[in-house]
């Protein structure tokens, strides 16, 4: 027997070389010793790391029943039992069962003879183990279980072999806010919420299509033209909930989706069409603030054009070829000239770009703190130079990015530029944007704390449309409101629109700050401002942009429309 035994293990030896070992290679051995099944339990951590997320089963077991991995099965009844234990740093970490056949005599069989093919099988169990183990990790997120992206590229290319990659999409996902569960409920949580919604959305793939996370709160979906509606729904309609760091709390979860979609007969890679959709969701996110964004032929010009702009914002600097236009700011009472706003102008080959072609590209592109130092400076040279012509110019204002809030001494630096140019420092007003974030916030009301000590004038740029307005007027020191072109736009046909303004007058004249309705274009709305106490205008209807020597005029001049107050008799 023992030789028939030794020859069993041998051979069992010799198919683990070359394969995984099935349950029906365990027969021979097994009808051996007696034995009517063979099964092991093992300590694994985290279970679900190892499960299929599509089959729900592990993947080193075909075959799994009440927590034990069943290697063999004669069928048989089973009767006496015995257990091997085996240890990993001093942790049971494996218990292998042998299950006899009902009645068997094992008086005949050595305890020896069974330790030794316990201890075989675990060997070979446990590198066969690794091996599927290590093969799965390829392939899987290891946080959440579902696919990673090489199993989906793999499982993209083998499905494109029978369905035409036309009538396939590709759709790259980004959670919209989702670093709010972070704040709310910790990091933890947060890697709990990423699992629960990777689970949820893995009801959306059927057999021909596929799903794996990038990393981060990243997906990559491909579906079938057919189910697009169907996937959205379920992509921005996952609820988060039960986590431990916030118990009782429920989070909705939403996306933006970047879309890769091919022409009839288009060609493109897998990897090339990852890349369309992760653009596509890019620029819905940060310019277009849509929720689903596909990549266009527009789209594709658009990049191409950012990609110039790039290559030739560095030159530009160097040639002066961007340049500030001036809008006039207007006291629509007295048709008296208080002030410029400094705008962008580019002037390339002796053509425009327009700023909606460039801004949001160097803003994207970290570059726009470069393009406002540069306006910045060319404004102050203008205000010396009209100074040295012997005008008054007003006080004139500057625009800078909320980005150049974490700009290593930006204070420092605008402080230079207006000393290097000679200029008083209530010559300058610096013109910012209210802000979507607490932690721009924060940093904002220092950046506007250090540069009033100076004695520099500041003005807060689409008032009522950030974080908090009423809380940054309060603590903020600012000396000019400006109400969003939003609002002016409805103050004729909008009683809300009405109301806030005049709301925003009263407060801002007990706050004694000034205060400037933007984008007025007909004296319509001027004279609808004037009744509600807004004295202070900009916009077309007063003055275009106006380069320098245009911008001279209407110093020389200081005449403009008096616009008549409706409800001054």
């Amino acid at each position: 027997m023992k030789d028939a035994y030794f020859r069993e293990l041998d051979r069992l030896l010799d198919i683990s070389a070359e394969r995984n070992i099935k349950s029906a290679d365990y027969e021979a051995i097994a009808s051996l010793l007696k034995v009517s099944s063979i099964s092991y339990d093992m300590y694994l951590g985290e279970h679900d790391r190892y499960r299929n997320p599509y089959t729900k089963k592990l993947v080193m077991a075909d075959r799994e029943e009440d927590g034990e991995i069943i290697l063999f099965d004669s069928g048989k009844k089973t009767g006496q039992r015995k257990t091997f234990t085996y240890y990993y740093e001093g942790m049971e970490y494996v218990h292998a069962h042998l299950d006899f056949e009902e009645g068997a005599d094992l008086s005949g069989i050595d305890d020896e003879l069974l330790k030794m093919m316990a201890n075989f099988i675990y060997i070979i169990v446990s590198r066969q183990n690794m091996r599927q183990m290590l093969d799965f990790a390829e392939i899987t997120d290891p946080q959440t279980g579902i696919p990673n992206q090489a199993f989906l590229r793999h499982k993209y290319e083998r499905v494109t072999q029978t369905i035409p990659p036309e009538d396939i999409l590709i759709l790259y996902v980004n959670l919209q806010n989702f670093k709010f569960i972070n704040e709310c409920a910790g990091s933890r949580s947060g890697d709990a919420a990423i699992k629960q919604y990777s689970h949820s959305i893995m009801e959306i793939i059927s057999e021909n299509e596929g799903l794996c996370r990038l990393g981060g709160d990243n997906f990559l979906v491909f579906i079938l033209k057919e189910n697009f509606e169907k996937a959205v729904k379920i992509l921005n309609s996952v609820t988060i909930s039960d986590l431990k760091g916030s118990p009782n709390q429920v989070f909705d979860i939403s996306a933006w989706i970047g879309v890769s979609e091919l022409k009839p007969g288009e060609k493109k890679s897998f990897g090339m069409r990852l890349n369309d959709a992760s653009v596509s969701c890019s620029l819905g996110k940060t310019r277009f603030k849509q929720d689903i964004t596909y990549y266009t032929d527009e789209l594709k010009q658009m990049i191409s054009r950012g990609h110039e702009i790039l290559s030739i914002f560095p030159s530009a600097l160097e040639n002066h070829e961007l340049i500030p236009f001036f809008q006039a700011k207007v006291n629509m009472q007295e048709g008296s000239l208080i002030g410029f706003e400094a705008l962008c102008r580019w002037i390339h080959d002796g053509k425009f770009i327009f700023p909606d072609q460039f801004i949001p590209v160097l803003d994207r592109e970290g570059l726009i703190h470069n393009l406002d130092m540069e306006i910045f400076r060319r404004t102050c040279e203008c205000i010396k130079k009209w100074k040295s012509m012997g005008l008054n110019p007003p006080r004139i204002s500057s625009n800078f990015s909320r980005k150049n809030l974490f700009v290593p001494h930006i204070e420092e630096k605008i402080v230079s530029v207006i000393r290097q140019t000679g200029l008083d420092f209530g010559d300058i007003e610096i013109e910012i944007t209210e802000t979507v974030r607490e932690s721009e916030y924060l940093r904002l009301i220092e950046f506007v704390r250090i540069l009033k000590s100076y004695g520099i004038h500041i003005s807060v740029d689409d008032f009522g449309t950030g974080y908090s307005s009423l809380s940054l007027i309060h603590n903020i020191d600012a000396d000019v409101i400006k109400i969003d072109k939003c609002f002016v736009d409805e103050v004729l046909t909008n009683e809300k629109s009405s109301i806030l303004i005049e709301s925003t007058l009263g407060i801002a004249q007990r706050l004694h700050m000034s205060v400037i309705a933007e984008g007025v274009e007909t004296e319509e709305q001027g004279a609808k401002l004037l009744s509600l106490g807004c004295v202070n205008a900009q916009g077309y209807f007063y003055s275009k942009p106006v380069d320098f020597e245009n911008a001279t005029e209407l110093i020389r001049e200081n005449h403009f429309v008096i616009v008549q107050n409706p409800s001054v008799s």
